[in-house]
């Protein structure tokens, strides 16, 4: 039995080596992938790439542009609040657009009622004309300014603040005399640059220029109000002191020493109140009709 047995593995062993040597034994070929597997494959690859890419190329950016309800809508320079910082640059046109006269409006006439404004019998709303202009800060920045005057002045004073602003020639500030209640102190403390008021002259009964559109008073804190009652001198406002020195030199100074501000209302018939002689109100321009 066991002699059976070994013949038998003989037999297979001795196949198995003739089997070798025909070559019988080759390595098992490649499978073939058709052209459809193939697509399958490529398509997987691509979803591979584009789960660990976000579904975009490599080369992607993010879209750094605001959703449209973010982007701040550009203010109305017409209508905004006064101080309003002009951001973009301004073609000549749009300039000249921000320097206009017009009646005054209905909402600036209910700034105005009652506080800068009083029904009265020297001068009617008609005679007065709201203006928008631009002025340069002391941040030196780009500003939205409003002031009531005259209808007789309108057109000069829109022309004197265009050179004004085209000279970059700076002024802190330019509001109606309504955001300070009326309080003439309280505008001149904030050094604020403002023309119509229907008030009396400081002291006494006689109804300033102010209250007829035709005044205008300019840097006021820089370009203080003196007077000399009982012979000795007062300085308004408080803390503006230094500045009633005209022979120092300091900022925003208005004089006739090349000071542009002034050449331009001298040469439209304006008179300075620099020029006075028993008080000096370095801030204030004025014309007679």
């Amino acid at each position: 039995m066991v002699k059976g047995i070994k013949m038998v593995i003989s037999v297979i062993t001795m196949g198995m080596a003739i089997c070798l040597l025909n070559g019988c034994m080759k390595s098992e070929e490649p499978k073939t992938v058709d052209s459809q597997e193939e697509k399958g494959l490529e398509d997987l690859e691509a979803q591979r790439e584009a789960d660990s890419t976000g579904g975009v190329e490599s080369d992607w950016q993010p879209d750094c542009q605001p959703a449209e309800e973010d982007i701040e809508p550009e203010p109305d320079y017409l209508t905004c609040a006064s101080g309003t910082i002009v951001a973009e640059e301004l073609t000549e046109e749009e300039i000249a657009d921000l320097f206009c006269a017009q009646e005054i409006p209905e909402e600036v006439f209910a700034r105005m009622d009652g506080v800068s404004y009083v029904e009265n019998d020297d001068i009617s709303l008609e005679d007065l004309r709201y203006l928008r202009l631009l002025y340069v800060g002391f941040d030196e920045e780009t500003h939205v300014g409003e002031l009531v005057v005259h209808v007789s002045i309108a057109d000069s004073i829109l022309e004197i603040f265009q050179i004004l602003y085209e000279n970059n020639y700076q002024i802190e500030k330019m509001r109606l005399i309504d955001d300070y209640g009326g309080d003439d102190h309280a505008s001149l403390l904030d050094n604020n640059t403002s023309a119509f008021n229907y008030r009396v002259v400081e002291g006494s009964e006689k109804l300033s220029r102010h209250a007829y559109g035709l005044a205008i008073d300019i840097n006021p804190f820089y370009n203080p109000y003196v007077t000399y009652p009982g012979g000795e001198e007062h300085i308004s406002p408080e803390g503006s002191e230094p500045y009633a020195d005209r022979d120092a030199d300091f900022p925003h100074k208005i004089g006739k020493d090349g000071d542009l501000c002034w050449q331009l209302f001298e040469e439209r018939g304006f008179t300075w109140g620099g020029d006075w002689k028993s008080l000096k109100d370095y801030q204030h321009f004025q014309i007679s009709q």
